[in-house]
């Protein structure tokens, strides 16, 4: 039978096709989601004290020397308000999403996967992993560093297999490694060259290891990065240069002032963030570690032997190294994702289905199926009970059709997840969980206009005048703000006392109008603020409390108090 024109089309172009349903699925949430307050208004605040003050190496946050990140990312912050004038949350998500598929598409190259089927279930089960999801929308650089560590193994790699132009990949190795490095930091910096440090141990050719990483790679590092300290010292001075090299790098490495957790925290964790996928993926990577390739006599290339092995290597070294660093998250797992499913790619190639594999989709899918059909309930019946009515009450844009319809689009697509698997189909079970998964976000993505009052403070500050003066008490990094309001806020931290003391008793008519926000739920925890609340005007955002006090009413209160 011949093909038809778009059944080519398909079938040379299944990642575009693919990217393509990708964003139209993302598109509402790029759009219309507010900015959170713990990182992305905050690198939203520093972007525009740096437009303000004319940094562009040394950066501040509230005034304050703020040397936690390299400069690249925050660039891309500071250029995208200079074009368009204003903060995009659209602009900003495309530098976290494209690069989700430009890893997507050198894993597509370097798996030599054949059927398009194949191609496109790999590339949903890399999308859809929980973490790999989430920051392909949130606003971080971890993406984007991650894209840089992909990029430098496979200009390693295409070395190593002698596929690449030789000239052309040993500099493109350095840059890669070095723009990881001036996108995030160390890590950027020391999982390329451990990875292929190990590899090379491994296969017994550690001699050969200046071929990588000779002195032409690590010179060009070492004058990218003289390029880079010359600048933060003209621009932020030698206290600035010695808390980026020493105080952030080594405070987080050895004895981290933030994210402090235990060595094993990193093994609890893979389990969530590669989920729905945990068993499958980790199953492969334990069945790769018990049941290593052995290159003679085998079915396959050495070529290959060698990739699962390098793969795994990566894994596993990275795992060590973070694992060993006094700081973590979760997130600082992203650059392992691809190849975890990479290495998946790899034993599949070697042994084909397995039983295993089944179960390991099967059990994380039945789970979803159940968790799915009882947020479906819920969300149709809970209204008839009290306690479950009472508890979805402050979150009434829960109950929406659309957020129902989401619970059914993943009921829907897991359940058929769960047929063709058992039918012996896998490539189409990942289809359809990635496709489920990715329509339920675009669905559920309807009430963001409601759930940004919850996600961030864009809601809050649309409803203060420009002309009030705002302090807060017992709010979380209520700094950036200032993005919304164009100036400063006083933060009081959990001290309605000292909020007390200095704005009611300390003010005068000169003073001007005052407006506190705080979350509601310390109303009742705190007497005083609560009291203070209902003796003056107030209203509610999401979780958070405005009350806003006149003038009049600070000199009848300081009255009162003589």
């Amino acid at each position: 039978m011949s093909k038809t024109p778009n059944d080519s089309f398909l079938q040379r172009h299944p990642l575009l096709i693919t990217f393509a349903f990708i964003t139209l699925c993302l598109f509402p949430v790029m759009l219309m989601r507010d900015f959170t307050p713990d990182n992305e208004l905050r690198y939203l605040q520093i972007a525009d004290e740096a437009i303000e003050n004319g940094n562009i190496f040394a950066f501040t946050l509230g005034g304050e020397p703020y040397a936690d990140k390299p400069p690249l990312y925050l660039w891309i912050v500071i250029l995208s308000k200079l074009l368009l004038g204003k903060h995009s949350m659209f602009l900003l998500s495309l530098f976290s999403l494209i690069p989700a598929f430009v890893i997507i598409w050198i894993m597509d190259r370097w798996a030599s996967l054949k059927k398009p089927a194949d191609r496109v279930g790999v590339a949903f089960m890399m999308m859809t992993c929980v973490l790999f999801l989430g920051a392909s929308v949130i606003l971080r650089m971890d993406m984007l560093m991650t894209m840089f560590i992909v990029l430098a193994l496979y200009s390693f790699w295409q070395l190593y297999e002698g596929t690449g132009v030789e000239r052309r990949q040993q500099i493109l190795l350095p840059v890669w490694i070095f723009m990881a490095l001036f996108t995030k930091g160390p890590v950027g910096i020391l999982m390329p060259p451990l990875a292929i440090i190990c590899f090379l141990w491994r296969k017994g050719r550690l001699r050969e290891t200046g071929r990588y990483l000779g002195w032409k790679t690590w010179g060009i590092i070492a004058l990218l990065c003289a390029v880079w300290f010359t600048g933060v010292y003209l621009d932020g001075g030698k206290d600035y240069l010695n808390n980026l090299l020493f105080h952030q790098t080594m405070g987080r490495a050895v004895n981290s002032f933030h994210h402090k957790e235990p060595f094993w925290y990193y093994f609890v964790a893979i389990l969530y963030i590669v989920a729905p996928y945990m068993f499958l993926l980790l199953g492969s990577l334990v069945f790769s570690l018990c049941h290593p390739e052995r290159s003679e006599g085998s079915a396959r290339s050495e070529g290959a032997g060698d990739r699962e092995s390098f793969f795994r290597i990566t894994i596993v070294s990275t795992f060590v190294m973070l694992s060993l660093f006094s700081g973590k998250l979760a997130i600082y797992l992203a650059p392992i994702m691809p190849f975890l499913v990479l290495l998946f790619v790899e034993v599949l190639k070697r042994t084909g289905w397995k039983k295993w594999m089944t179960w390991s989709l099967a059990v994380p899918s039945g789970l979803i199926v159940l968790l799915s059909l009882a947020i479906l309930l819920v969300l149709i019946f809970g209204e008839n009970i009290s306690k479950v009515s009472e508890l979805l009450e402050p979150y009434s844009f829960i109950r929406s059709p659309m957020v129902r319809f989401a619970a059914f689009l993943l009921l829907t697509g897991f359940s058929l997840a769960l047929y063709y698997l058992f039918k012996g189909k896998p490539n189409f079970t990942l289809i359809l969980m990635g496709a489920s998964m990715l329509l339920a976000v675009y669905s559920a993505s309807s009430v963001l206009p409601q759930a940004n009052d919850w996600i961030g403070y864009g809601a809050v500050c649309k409803t203060i005048s420009p002309e009030e003066t705002v302090a807060t008490v017992y709010m979380r990094r209520p700094q950036p703000m200032k993005v919304y309001l164009g100036r400063d806020i006083k933060d009081y931290g959990n001290d309605f006392k000292a909020f007390h003391d200095v704005e009611i008793q300390g003010r005068t008519s000169e003073s001007g109008p005052l407006v506190l926000v705080t979350r509601t739920k310390r109303l009742k925890s705190d007497e005083a603020l609560g009291s203070f609340a209902e003796a003056n005007p107030h209203w509610f955002v999401g979780p958070y409390c405005i009350v806003s006090v006149e003038t009049e009413d600070f000199i009848e209160e300081e009255g009162l108090a003589q």
